[in-house]
């Protein structure tokens, strides 16, 4: 019950930060569409943070549904 839990959790946080990183991909776009060079940079350094971040909580999350199923079958 332990490792279900954790692995409900960790998803729920990938989730959230999957969906963070779609909305900051879409201001990265719009940044462009202002043809605005520094606010760009700013939105392409908190989008790549977001993203390392949402790959970061897939690897825990994966390695929590392992080890979950290792342990309940």
């Amino acid at each position: 019950m332990f490792w279900q839990q954790l692995w409900f959790l960790s998803n729920m946080v990938f989730v959230t930060l999957a969906i963070v990183f779609l909305f900051m991909h879409r201001s990265v776009t719009a940044a462009r569409q202002e043809a605005d060079a520094p606010l760009v940079a700013k939105r392409k350094k908190t989008r790549l943070a977001f993203g390392m971040l949402a790959s970061a909580s897939f690897i825990v999350m994966v390695t929590f549904f392992l080890i979950n199923m290792r342990v309940n079958g």
